[in-house]
């Protein structure tokens, strides 16, 4: 019995530390930190209504997109995947996205992500980032929003989902 036990306890504790796999149809999936968790519809509309109260444009975007807002903590995290044509390039997005606050494409394991810093927003952190595979024709991005003391936390989550992005075609 005892063996038994120590077999489910395993089974468990390995289930939860490799986490929960975001699967985006047949583009891409994600792998982010065991600590990512899905958030229900009403507790996206509550978290929203209470963190982002003063940003009503932003409120509005995740609360419209709230199947697909995850959390880290205290750190909101909207994921999306779109295709792409060929003839897209991050460094056009790059100059879009500068127009909100600072914008740059780094490389985090192995795959090009470019990170924009939405400064409109004075009381929270909002970083927009988009990673694309090497054909340019799959998407995967998001918005991380923290409260402002988080700013760095929130970054490390972005990178943490970078390198859990898994492009089914490269």
């Amino acid at each position: 019995m005892r063996y038994y036990i120590t077999f489910l306890s395993t089974i468990f504790f390995t289930s939860i530390c490799f986490g929960q796999q975001i699967e985006f149809t047949n583009m891409a999936s994600v792998k982010p930190a065991s600590t990512m968790k899905k958030m229900q519809q009403t507790e996206v509309l509550n978290l929203t209504r209470q963190k982002l109260g003063k940003h009503p444009s932003l409120q509005s975007f995740i609360n419209n997109h709230s199947e697909d807002v995850y959390k880290v903590g205290d750190i909101v995290v909207l994921l999306n995947t779109i295709p792409r044509l060929r003839s897209y390039k991050l460094d056009a997005q790059k100059i879009l996205l500068r127009s909100t606050g600072p914008a740059s494409i780094e490389t985090v394991d192995g795959k090009r992500v470019l990170i924009g810093l939405d400064t409109t927003k004075t009381d929270v952190v909002v970083y927009h980032f988009y990673c694309v595979n090497s054909s340019n024709t799959t998407q995967v991005g998001g918005l991380v929003t923290a409260d402002i003391k988080d700013k760095e936390k929130a970054k490390a989550v972005i990178y943490d989902i970078v390198k859990g992005i898994k492009f089914k075609v490269q």
